[in-house]
């Protein structure tokens, strides 16, 4: 039987980018490289036989196949963890799990993990960036970092960031475009994300302006995406303050308007009510606060 087994690196690797439909949020859910998440699912499907990925230009899809070997592969892996916890005993005080929306584990979230190892050698953080809403009542997660709004049902909760959202682009593409008369670019493309589709159309009907004539539009899967579409100049999009403020601070993403509207639900920290935190999890929680903070750009706010 054991000879039937796929090696378990492999299998662990599959069950994040499975969950995340994204090797590269897969990879700062498991602290490697992309490259190492996709050359350890090719040797997984290698094994196999089968394919469980289709690679595709805006990212990768689960397979039948690949759809059906993640509903039976994660919740043994799942399964394995918590019993390696409980067998670790107090050992496994050093380790925490957080689940976070996959576009704030990616773009916030990832970038700073290496600053929390730094100042907490040892300790062990399992990240699952994960779009889907867990009960932190009946979950083993230690935290959970959410876009919503309360109240949130046995958790105890802080606000984390504040988001609105405002319209971006690469600034070479802003020099190289004619701009309307909202300052958006004519004939360039808006890149949106299957998570926050509407986002342009609250924008546009808070600001008051009404929908461009012949507008081109790009979909993706994950915010992300659209994110790194538009820093490389392929389009405009509207931004998350709260996600892409390093970004307007780095130059890599210019403001087009003044008027920021501010979105309907908001990034909070939850752990459960019914459990006491670990020291691990408090210290994290502890960070986590302190990174946490909105970088302005200056304009008027609008309430969405």
């Amino acid at each position: 039987m054991l000879r039937e087994l796929p090696n378990l690196d492999w299998l662990r690797v599959f069950a994040s980018a499975a969950a995340t439909q994204s090797f590269a949020l897969a990879a700062v859910e498991l602290g490697v490289t992309p490259g190492a998440v996709s050359q350890r699912i090719k040797s997984l499907e290698a094994a196999l036989g089968v394919a469980l990925f289709q690679r595709h230009a805006q990212g990768v899809r689960l397979t039948e196949a690949g759809q059906r070997y993640a509903q039976r592969v994660r919740p043994l892996i799942e399964q394995l963890a918590a019993a390696t916890r409980e067998t670790m005993g107090p050992h496994s005080a050093r380790s925490l799990r957080v689940t976070v929306l996959p576009a704030l584990a990616q773009l916030w979230l990832g970038p700073r993990m290496a600053q929390f190892h730094s100042l907490n050698e040892g300790v062990t953080v399992e990240i699952w960036a994960d779009p889907t809403i867990v009960d932190m009542r009946e979950s083993r997660f230690d935290v959970a970092l959410r876009y919503g709004r309360p109240p949130f049902p046995g958790c105890a909760s802080r606000p984390l960031l504040v988001d609105e959202l405002v319209p971006v682009a690469a600034p070479a593409l802003i020099n190289s475009s004619r701009l309307d008369g909202h300052g958006l670019p004519i004939g360039v493309p808006l890149m949106i994300d299957t998570y926050w589709p509407n986002d342009f159309d609250v924008w546009l009907r808070h600001a008051g302006h009404g929908r461009p004539e012949s507008l081109i539009v790009q979909t993706f899967s994950l915010y992300s995406m659209s994110v790194e579409a538009t820093v490389n100049g392929r389009g405009f999009m509207i931004g998350h303050t709260a996600l892409v403020g390093d970004l307007i601070a780095q130059g890599k993403l210019q403001v087009l308007s003044d008027t920021r509207v501010s979105a309907s639900n908001q990034f909070h920290l939850l752990t459960s009510a019914s459990r006491p935190l670990s020291d691990t999890a408090r210290s994290f929680v502890d960070w986590v606060a302190g990174q946490a903070g909105y970088e302005g750009i200056a304009g008027s706010t609008i309430d969405a």
